[in-house]
């Protein structure tokens, strides 16, 4: 055995261990771990650059489309950080972690199963967490220690929702659909009947915490990931009918107010919307090429309206008015390529287990897109880091499981028998 090779090996399961622990864990560790892990893989990987690949290209994109936008709308942070570095050095860790994943990692689905499957049972921490927020276990007063946990409310100081370890309860329920989607995902992959159970009584306790975030969209993105999960199994009968039942049950919570723990009506919380929505469009339409770059939007949107706001508050109108019509459609084909790549990885897939893996990663995805038809969450670290590795993890089991395919749309067409790429 090569034990150097053995070592390096082990050292990258740490690397992903830590990375998914600190997206658990706090709103600030999982970007300070993303960028030591860049700076790691810059200066030790060895193997191909791959620039024509999936999703790499479109993190590359996005990298050269910001510099343009930023060349065509100039702004400084703070008086002297150019806006545009802010989102070519978030693009550029994630081009860097899929060569990670894809060559340093090259690991099969069970590998990838064993981790999602630790995330899921240590994010019970974070589902705790949020839960004893609701009846005042847990403090959420003003210090560094909180801000670093994530238990100060950023922007929410006087409310009664649930924050969890993401400072905003919006950002605490994205990462609690994700959670609640493992656990159905676990139900399905777990030997014996009393982890199945276990696994659907840790998905009621999951929803428990989503109530107590006082999330609305939240229910949205879960009703999407379940039937996108479903439907991935390839039972259409069984979508049908679940789809039927969670808009009822959907319905009815979105509508309560008494069955969500927050003070604003439903109409309060659409006109506020309405308002961010209308505003934002303009923006967009002002500068419908280039995009205005994320923070310089909270920028223009005071100087539009009076108020401050970090984001549009709408996934794709976000991406739009962020980076302009380029950008909204190299997010759209990232997320259209992705989809058919999931379906057929499920398809080729042997196993009931590799099918389930493919269905919950894609259902993770799109739930978030539905969560985000109120919120950006994907643009915060750790809701950014869940969506994007699920999206790799795709393209990178793809390639394996469908080299030729893979080959013909610029991939490398790879199979879990290639040589290992140079670990990091």
């Amino acid at each position: 055995m090569d034990m150097g090779s053995h070592k390096e090996r082990r050292l990258n399961e740490r690397w992903m261990q830590l990375l998914l622990i600190t997206i658990i864990i706090s709103p600030v560790f999982p970007a300070v771990v993303l960028l030591l892990l860049g700076v790691v893989i810059l200066f030790t990987y060895k193997g191909k650059w791959n620039v024509l690949g999936w999703p790499e290209r479109i993190f590359l994109g996005f990298m050269v489309w910001s510099l343009i936008s930023w060349f065509f709308n100039p702004y400084l942070l703070l008086g002297w950080l150019p806006a545009g570095l802010i989102p070519v050095l978030m693009f550029g860790l994630y081009y860097l972690l899929s060569l990670w994943i894809k060559e340093g990692l090259n690991w099969d689905w069970r590998q990838f199963q064993k981790h999602y499957l630790q995330f899921w049972l240590f994010g019970m921490y974070a589902v705790v967490v949020t839960i004893l927020q609701r009846v005042d276990w847990i403090p959420t007063e003003k210090s560094t220690l909180f801000y670093l946990l994530g238990f100060y409310p950023m922007q929410q100081a006087a409310s009664v929702r649930s924050i969890g370890t993401a400072s905003n309860s919006n950002l605490a329920a994205a990462m609690l659909i994700c959670l609640a989607l493992l656990s159905i995902y676990a139900s399905s992959v777990l030997v014996g009947r009393w982890r199945k159970t276990g696994a659907f009584v840790t998905f009621a306790v999951i929803c428990v915490a989503i109530w107590c975030t006082g999330s609305r969209g939240a229910w949205v993105g879960l009703v999407i990931g379940l039937l996108i999960q479903v439907w991935m199994t390839g039972n259409r009968k069984r979508t049908i009918l679940l789809f039927l039942g969670l808009m009822t049950v959907g319905l009815v919570i979105y509508t309560n107010q008494t069955l969500i723990p927050r003070e604003e009506t439903l109409f309060a919380t659409a006109e506020v919307r309405f308002f961010v929505w209308q505003n934002s469009f303009q923006l967009f339409t002002e500068n419908w090429l280039t995009g205005v770059l994320p923070l310089h939007f909270s920028y223009l949107f005071d100087q539009l309206t009076g108020r401050y706001l970090f984001h549009a508050h709408n996934v794709f109108l976000g991406m739009a008015t962020d980076f302009g019509v380029v950008g909204l459609l190299l997010f759209l084909s990232l997320i259209v390529v992705t989809t058919g790549r999931a379906r057929r990885w499920r398809k080729s897939a042997k196993t009931k287990e590799e099918k389930r893996l493919a269905g919950v990663l894609i259902s993770i995805i799109f739930a978030l897109l539905g969560h985000g038809m109120y919120d950006y969450p994907i643009l915060a670290p750790q809701i950014g880091l869940i969506f994007m590795i699920a999206v790799i993890v795709i393209h990178d089991q793809y390639e394996k499981c469908c080299p030729e395919r893979s080959a013909r749309m610029g991939g490398k067409g790879r199979t879990t028998s290639m040589a290992k790429g140079k670990p990091v």
